[in-house]
């Protein structure tokens, strides 16, 4: 009888798992928003939420107050998704915003620009790496290679930039010190066996402290009208949801994501199949980089100014976003359109305790609520999905 009861003993046995799989897809950017929805349905309860929140002057806005918490939580995911954290992106982005006014005014320190060339820095030293046999002669060769090439690409750059560069250029220097502060983590992290949670908390000490001595603690004027062109209306929705279109294609359709997804399931199993786990656990962080360098450029041009307190705190919202979203804080399950849904959440739920009058004192703990329930909702799903491979 139990065998009769049994699914697998099912005429229809093989096309059962492969529909619910279609069906489990064709929902899953439901339940990617679910979150959001609830949120705006409580609130909706509220004649003043409702009468605010649905006009169509005000719902542009909230998309525009969560864009530098959506590039963040896109960078964010891909570190969770190996099961790491990255607790920099906001020290990082004020540093790369730093950056930027810096470059477009001709003022950039040779320091900083060193810091611009690490990444070109390390291409042609992983690519001695990689031709070479193993041994000290690798080891040395590649420090060589790299270290020439840091310099000459630091006093090229660091010429190049003076007396002020285009938008353009300066944007690109900008994603550079992001992409630099990120191969740092991921390196530290993959090469050295350090807890993230320890090196992503000492770069964000380091690049708030970089901020603070390249600027002398003063905000750097960046009144450019194309620059600040960008930090509202359309080019700002364009700037967004590009970082999310190009986060989801590389997670969802390139190997670089499987591996990413992959690593943060079984790392161990991961490498005992081939695959280089430094390189692309060092790539989840560098993207986190990149995307707090983008929110930079996204953060100056709203205010027109690089402020050295930029970004103060936005690691933890991204955080929060990714979880909200969906992602698995033990890594291997989750999604960059999740990540969106979680910033909306987060920055409606901000919305909302204001339009229905909660206390300033309150909100944050109406938040943290929120986000430790969803945890908890997630460990239980973990758990039940564990049993029902268990049981299988």
């Amino acid at each position: 009888m139990n065998r009769l009861q049994n699914s697998d003993y099912s005429p229809n046995s093989d096309a059962t798992p492969n529909q619910a799989r279609r069906v489990a897809g064709m929902f899953a950017p439901v339940r990617q928003f679910s979150m959001l929805f609830v949120v705006i349905a409580l609130f909706s309860i509220s004649p003043t939420f409702r009468s605010t929140f649905f006009r169509a002057e005000y719902l542009p806005n909230i998309f525009q107050q969560s864009a530098r918490n959506i590039v963040l939580a896109v960078g964010m995911s891909f570190v969770v998704l190996t099961g790491g954290i990255d607790l920099s992106v906001g020290s990082v982005a004020a540093l790369a915003g730093v950056g930027l006014g810096l470059s477009m005014g001709g003022s950039m320190p040779p320091w900083l620009a060193a810091i611009a060339a690490l990444p070109l820095a390390l291409i042609p030293s992983l690519l001695v790496f990689r031709r070479l046999p193993s041994g000290p002669t690798r080891l040395a060769a590649t420090a060589a290679v790299f270290a020439i090439a840091l310099a000459l690409l630091g006093i090229g750059l660091a010429k190049g930039l003076a007396g002020g560069v285009h938008l353009e250029i300066a944007a690109a220097v900008c994603v550079l010190i992001g992409c630099a502060c990120g191969a740092i983590n991921g390196l530290v992290v993959s090469t050295g066996n350090v807890p993230p949670f320890v090196v992503t908390l000492g770069m964000m000490s380091i690049a708030r402290g970089l901020t603070l001595y390249a600027t002398n603690g003063e905000s750097v004027t960046a009144l450019s009208p194309r620059l600040m062109a960008l930090g509202h209306g359309l080019p700002l929705t364009v700037i967004t949801l590009s970082v999310v279109v190009a986060g989801s294609v590389l997670l969802a359709r390139f190997k670089t994501g499987r591996y990413i997804l992959s690593i943060g399931g079984n790392e161990q199993a991961t490498r005992l199949s081939g695959v280089d786990v430094i390189s692309y656990k060092t790539l989840a962080y560098v993207l986190s980089g990149a995307c707090a360098a983008t929110a930079a450029i996204v953060i100056t041009a709203m205010f027109g100014q690089a402020s050295t307190n930029a970004a103060s705190g936005a690691e933890l919202d991204a955080i929060a976003s990714v979880v909200i979203g969906g992602t698995s804080l033990s890594g291997g399950k989750g999604s960059i359109p999740g990540a969106m849904a979680g910033a909306l959440t987060i920055t409606v739920i901000t919305a909302g305790l204001i339009l229905v009058h909660v206390p300033d004192t309150l909100q944050q703990v109406v938040l943290g609520a929120v986000i430790v329930l969803t945890v908890i909702a997630d460990q239980l799903r973990s758990r039940r999905s564990l049993k029902v491979v268990a049981a299988g």
